[in-house]
């Protein structure tokens, strides 16, 4: 807005030409009388035109300052209109939400999230792809990212939700045939159940005094889901590395064993990311809201 169109000046004029009295005018918007008096005559020669007759009386609106009132009214209510529909929209969630997931952890705890988030606010269309790819967020046009670890990206803004831990894992049975592991390296000796494309030597990290220890392993079984890697695990047919969150049942309930536990790493927490934005828009911050109360006593029980 320009130096003669300030959108405050206008406000005090409108409300100057409806109450017809500077005392009046200050008490509603919380100026005083010669605050309203002061700015009418600084708007008086900014345009450089009388919009007000003053008496000893009474005061009264010129011919143009009559017709300029009504211009202002209309421009003030029409500002007002408008800020109340953005900040109403901003209360509510609407648009496309895009989100990305690792497959394992977006069909275990994602999938229902999803469809919580659907039924509560059904005036977004969701676009969910569960890919092991790292997604862009930025660069892809995407909303939010589920992702394990603490490393801070620039432009992204990092929401905790649980831990997320890690285990070593095989099942009673093969640990009664093969032996338990004591230490990282004797996992020399065992068949591992690997996850990954990669068809170069397999290394698992390990937590050592002098940082993070990588140890190579090997197994006739190589997958790309971490839910195959459990199943086979859980049958007997290796050591898997697993997420905490997948394999928590089978541990408790004595389907598998965590083992190698003093030297287990911290890989840091499962988080959602999202871009940086000053105001976070409703469709994102309800949904990192639903995820933050659905996660927390999950959070609670690892």
């Amino acid at each position: 807005m320009n130096e003669t169109m300030n959108l405050d000046d206008l406000r005090i004029f409108a409300t100057l030409a409806e109450t017809r009295n500077y005392t009046a005018a200050g008490r509603r918007l919380g100026h005083s009388k010669q605050t309203i008096s002061r700015r009418i005559s600084d708007l008086e020669n900014r345009l450089g035109v009388s919009l007000v007759r003053r008496t000893t009386r009474k005061m009264d609106l010129t011919e143009v300052g009559a017709a300029y009132a009504m211009e202002c009214a209309d421009i003030v209510r029409r500002a007002e209109d408008a800020a109340r529909s953005v900040t109403e929209a901003a209360d509510h969630p609407r648009g496309t939400l895009r989100l990305t997931a690792d497959p394992v952890f977006g069909d275990a705890f994602v999938a229902d999230l999803i469809v919580h988030y659907a039924q509560q606010f059904p005036e977004v269309e969701i676009d969910a792809v569960f890919t092991r790819r790292h997604v862009d967020l930025i660069e892809e046009g995407f909303d939010l990212a589920f992702r394990v670890g603490a490393e801070d990206q620039p432009g992204l803004t990092r929401t905790p939700l649980f831990p997320g831990d890690i285990h070593y894992c095989a099942s009673p049975s093969y640990l009664k045939t093969y032996s338990t592991p004591k230490r990282p390296e004797d996992l020399k000796g065992h068949t591992c159940i690997l996850v990954g494309t990669e068809s170069s030597v397999q290394r698992w990290p390990f937590q050592s005094d002098k940082g993070v220890l990588p140890v190579a392993v090997s197994g006739r079984l190589r997958v790309t889901s971490f839910f195959l890697a459990q199943k086979a695990v859980r049958a007997g047919l290796g050591i898997g590395l697993l997420p905490a969150f997948t394999c928590k049942e089978d541990i408790a309930k004595k389907r598998l064993r965590a083992i190698l536990k003093p030297w287990t790493v911290d890989v840091g927490p499962v988080s959602l990311i999202h871009p940086t934005h000053q105001f976070l828009s409703p469709k994102v911050r309800c949904f990192v809201e639903l995820a933050q109360t659905t996660f927390q006593a999950f959070a609670e029980e690892l």
